[in-house]
């Protein structure tokens, strides 16, 4: 199954023509780029209520959550750091993807320089999509749908 699959149409030949130029982009390549990987699209509920769990329960209930989601098993780190701010994602209705950079095309580079994040959002844009980047509380690898496209 494609990481695209479920995404709402317009939107998705919007991630898919982002996600093109991103790949075959001359300054993310200078900048040690190799590829983008697609994170996630369209998100069930389960796991969306687990990921909203982090922090706001205990880690052995954050870890049950994970665990019935079919998510991996979150660090106790991880368990008490909060990582969504809603139950309400785009991600849910297909109107949203998380995007990462990759220096080797097989492993996410998280912790790539912020202007690596902030090249990825300058190009989604033109593509008309939202940036987690913009946002008061970032969600670098965040693109979700304009209310309108």
């Amino acid at each position: 199954m494609n990481k695209l699959d479920g995404l709402d149409c317009a939107f998705r030949k919007r991630v898919e023509g982002a996600i093109a130029e991103m790949d075959n982009d001359d300054i993310l390549h200078e900048m040690g780029v190799k590829e983008i990987i697609i994170v996630e699209g369209l998100r069930p509920l389960a796991v969306q209520m687990a990921y909203y769990s982090r922090g706001r329960m205990e880690v052995k209930d954050v870890k049950a959550m994970y665990e019935a989601a079919g998510l991996y098993v979150p660090t106790d780190k991880e368990c008490l750091t909060k990582n969504t701010w809603t139950l309400k994602s785009r991600h849910l209705e297909g109107k949203a993807v998380d995007l990462a950079p990759s220096k080797d095309g097989k492993t996410i580079w998280w912790n790539a320089p912020l202007k690596v994040w902030v090249r990825m959002g300058e190009i989604g844009k033109k593509y008309g999509l939202v940036w987690g980047g913009d946002w008061k509380e970032k969600d670098l690898p965040h693109f979700e749908m304009q209310e309108r496209i």
